[in-house]
Parts: structure tokens; sequence; C-alpha cells
């Protein structure tokens, strides 16, 4: 049953995928230089390369539920892609600190069910326990680890190795 569920979303992940591919030809752009951000006023991941080029290239739910295996990151109950909030792990509220850098980063940002992200026990702009920070850490060093489209990007944005990474 799982796997039936899994299946049903790998169209929207593979295009997801296909399209970091094609905006990196189009913009005659070298992988270590594509730069994913993600843009909150339209829920989407853009590209920056070069000047100051900004094109959306898909809505980050599609792309973050290839990672995340069609689960909440928090409670890990399978959640539909089309129904899932897309949050901030670090929360915009630490960004008088200036203690994260890019916190609308793909490295930053996680499927999360709406019990979990707006529920009456919900995150909202809460920073979670160490558990989750480790978990969200994993993620990314295994998606650096492999060879995603977005492993370049992943490491631009929280650092070249594991210890800076970790930090």
């Amino acid at each position: 049953m799982r796997q039936d569920f899994q299946f049903r979303n790998l169209p929207a992940e593979l295009e997801a995928r296909w399209r970091l591919v094609e905006t990196a030809w189009d913009l005659n752009l070298a992988r270590h230089v594509l730069a994913v951000t993600y843009e909150p006023e339209g829920a989407l991941l853009v590209v920056e390369g070069g000047k100051v080029l900004r094109r959306a290239i898909t809505g980050s739910r599609d792309a973050l539920n290839g990672y995340q295996k069609g689960h909440c990151f928090y409670c890990r109950r399978a959640i539909e892609a089309e129904h899932a909030d897309v949050d901030h792990f670090l929360p915009h509220t630490i960004l008088p600190f200036d203690v994260v850098p890019n916190i609308d980063g793909i490295w930053n940002l996680v499927l999360a069910c709406a019990d979990c992200n707006r529920g009456s026990p919900g995150k909202f702009a809460r920073v979670l326990e160490l558990q989750f920070l480790e978990r969200l850490h994993d993620r990314n060093e295994f998606l650096i680890g492999s060879h995603h489209p977005l492993r370049e990007t992943l490491v631009l944005q929280t650092g070249a190795t594991e210890p800076e990474r970790r930090s």
C-alpha cells in the first residue's frame, strides 16, 4: 500500500527534478553555479544565477516530497504532497538574531502535515527539539552524499564539509 502511495507522487517529483536540470541548461549554468532558493511570496523554488536573474522553477512541495518519501518531517505520517505545508524548520522569527544565513534555502525547508505545522499542538514559529535538527542534518547529508540535482546548492548553503554543515 505504501508503495502505491509513493508511486502516485513519483510523476510530480520527477517533473520537479527535471525542471531543475532544464533550468540549468536554459541559463547555460554549470551545476556548481546553480543556486536554488525559496521564494515565500509564491511558495516557489527559484533559480539565481549570474547577475540578478530570478526565475520560478517549480512549487516546492513536489521537490521536497521526494526528499521525505511522502511523509511529514515531524510525525512521519504519510502525507500527499498537495496537502502538505512547506515549513521553515528554523522559523523567520530568528532572523533578527542573525544566526542563520539563507533561512529560505532549501536546506531549511521541510514538508509537514497541517497538524504538526499549524494544529493546536503545532510547531508554528517555535524552534523544535535537537532530535529534529539532527533529522534535518541527516536528510541534508543524505542528499549531499548522493548525486541529487540540489547537492551543490545544499553544499553552498550549508558548508563544504560535514563539520561545517553540522555547526
